[in-house]
């Protein structure tokens, strides 16, 4: 049963990655924007999402979201890297030793402690990069002609079919590693954690080397959506990505997708950056009062979600 279960997760993830690839020959141009950036941002809140299996929140996830971001920028510029592989292996690896060092300081924190440290530590890296003119400062940096597995498109624009497929596949791939760890004993040790922290320490299980893997983990999905991002745009800048605002926004969508599925943070980042834009459209001076009454709406009617609407329909 549970076998099967897991196999029907797979062909749903297939099913929904086909649909936004082929969306790229029926959609609007505009649209193919957003769908892209939701992407790239979903994969952010998914990293928020293993976070919140063990009953954490982080406020912080900005600062891996501009570290995979300056990451690729910054390989292209004073490297000269332009393959969209190794820019994104690159921004991998960065945050990966970033989060394997700090984790062994957050992992001893839990609640408000966890998520406020981990905010401090975005805003000295904000603080940094403003300040630093070699690091751009508040200009941040741009990359202009981007290989995809050697080949290059010929159209002027950012967002084109190399691009497009890239990075939803890109997603599609780290949404099912999620899956598949969620799955393992390993991930299944993540709601022990989150209910009882002492009883699951009884059981043998090292809760700090945990949280610590997790912090891992949503460190690098974060890093991997910044270095995405910023593939998709062509330019960085520490406000955009580091300020607390960004990670906010964030916080702000996994509240809004809930944790019953690794598409929740996919949906949920779609759903916001959809209704952002047509509020932006539509009411450009009282957009945030719009995203706030959503916001209102779902913790009221989908007190777990957006992604609780899917649990419920496959019971």
């Amino acid at each position: 049963m549970f076998k099967k279960a897991i196999d029907l997760n797979i062909f749903i993830l297939i099913f929904f990655l086909l649909f936004f690839l082929i969306s790229w020959f029926f959609f609007p141009a505009w649209s193919l924007n957003t769908i892209c950036l939701s992407f790239s941002n979903g994969l952010v809140v998914l990293g928020l999402l293993m976070l919140m299996r063990t009953g954490l929140i982080s406020f912080g996830l900005g600062m891996y979201y501009c570290l995979g971001g300056y990451s690729v920028a910054m390989c292209y510029n004073f490297l000269g890297i332009t393959e969209a592989v190794f820019l994104v292996l690159i921004s991998i690896i960065v945050s990966f030793f970033v989060s394997l060092i700090l984790g062994f300081f957050v992992r001893k924190f839990r609640g408000i402690f966890f998520a406020m440290l981990n905010l401090a530590l975005s805003m000295i890296l904000f603080g940094i990069i403003v300040k630093s003119i070699s690091l751009g400062s508040t200009d941040g940096f741009g990359i202009k002609d981007i290989s995809y597995l050697g080949l290059y498109n010929k159209e002027s624009t950012r967002l084109n079919l190399l691009s497009y497929f890239f990075i939803l596949v890109t997603s599609g791939i780290s949404m099912f590693c999620v899956m598949k760890y969620l799955n393992s004993p390993a991930g299944k040790m993540l709601d022990a954690i989150k209910e009882n922290e002492i009883r699951s320490s009884y059981l043998g299980i090292n809760v700090n080397i945990h949280i610590h893997k997790i912090y891992i983990i949503s460190g690098v999905l974060a890093s991997l959506g910044g270095a995405l991002m910023v593939l998709l745009i062509g330019h960085i800048t520490p406000e955009d990505t580091a300020y607390w605002t960004k990670s906010g926004e964030f916080v702000f969508v996994a509240i809004l997708s809930g944790t019953a599925n690794v598409f929740a943070p996919i949906v949920g980042s779609l759903f916001f950056e959809f209704i952002r834009s047509f509020a932006l459209y539509y009411f450009p001076n009282t957009w945030q009062l719009i995203i706030g009454i959503i916001l209102i709406i779902a913790i009221v009617y989908l007190p777990n979600g957006i992604g609780s609407l899917f649990k419920r329909k496959t019971r």
